[in-house]
C-alpha cells in the first residue's frame, strides 16, 4: 500500500512591510509620516485616541519649553511657566476652535467637527514637540543672560519657528485629497498667533513674579505689553 504523501507545510505569509513600517502612535506619525496621519483623519480612524495623544504631547512640549526660559527668574518662576505655557496655549487653540472648523470648511475641506479637532490637536502638537527641541537654546540663554529684553526676543522667535514648521506640516497633508485647499487652515494660523500673544498678555507676566497671584489684572493689548517688555 502506499505511503500517504507528507502533508505540505506552507510558510506564514510574509508581513506587510509597508504597513509594518507605517507609526501607529499619532506622534510618531506626526514627526515621521503626516500622510499617514492625514489618511487617518481623512477615513476618520480612531479620532478619539489620536485627538488625545496629540493633546497630550503638546501640552508636555510647551510645559517643558515654559520651564526652560522661566528659568531666567529662578525655580519659582520656572514651575509656574511650566503651568502657564501650556494653559495659555491650549485656551488659544480652544478660543480658535470654531475658526478652524469654518474657515477650513468653507475653504474647501468639509472637515466634520472630529476631523476639525483631530487637526488642531496636530498642529497644536507640533508646535509643543517643536518648541521642545528648541527648549535647550531657550534653557542655555535663560541661565547665562541678564537681558529680560533678549530673552523675549528669543522666546517670541524661537515659538515663531515653531508655528512656521508647524504651517509646513500642514503643507505636507496635501498628498491627502481632503487637504488640497488649504487657504483656510493658512489664515486661521494668523487668527492662532494673535490669539496667543493677547493670551499671553492676559497671563503675564511670564518673566518676573507676579505681586499677587498668577497674573497682572490691567488690562492691556499685546502690543502695547510686549513694548514695555522690550523697554525695561
Amino acid at each position: 500500500m502506499p505511503a500517504a504523501p507528507a502533508p505540505s507545510i506552507l510558510p506564514p505569509p510574509a508581513p506587510d512591510s509597508r504597513s509594518a513600517s507605517e507609526p501607529r502612535h499619532a506622534v510618531d506619525a506626526l514627526l515621521k509620516n503626516p500622510a499617514r496621519l492625514a489618511n487617518a483623519v481623512a477615513n476618520r480612524e480612531a479620532l478619539g485616541t489620536a485627538a488625545s495623544q496629540l493633546l497630550a504631547a503638546g501640552l508636555v512640549g510647551h510645559a517643558v519649553f515654559g520651564l526652560a526660559f522661566g528659568l531666567f527668574a529662578g525655580w519659582p518662576v520656572a514651575v509656574m511657566d511650566a503651568l502657564k505655557v501650556p494653559l495659555v496655549a491650549l485656551a488659544s487653540l480652544l478660543l480658535c476652535f470654531p475658526s478652524l472648523y469654518v474657515f477650513a470648511c468653507v475653504a474647501g475641506i468639509p472637515l466634520s467637527l472630529s476631523q476639525a479637532v483631530v487637526l488642531g490637536s496636530a498642529c497644536f502638537a507640533m508646535i509643543g514637540l517643536l518648541l521642545v527641541a528648541l527648549a535647550p537654546v531657550a534653557w542655555l540663554f535663560a541661565v547665562s543672560t541678564a537681558s529680560a529684553a533678549f530673552v523675549v526676543l528669543l522666546v517670541f522667535l524661537l515659538w515663531l519657528i515653531a508655528i512656521g514648521f508647524a504651517a509646513r506640516f500642514v503643507d505636507k497633508l496635501k498628498v491627502v485629497p481632503l487637504f488640497q485647499r488649504q487657504a483656510g487652515i493658512k489664515l486661521w494660523f494668523l487668527i492662532f498667533m494673535l490669539v496667543t500673544l493677547q493670551m499671553t498678555t492676559c497671563l503675564r507676566p511670564m518673566l518676573a513674579q507676579p505681586t499677587e497671584g498668577w497674573r497682572t489684572p490691567p488690562k492691556q493689548f499685546f502690543l502695547s505689553h510686549f513694548a514695555d517688555a522690550l523697554g525695561d
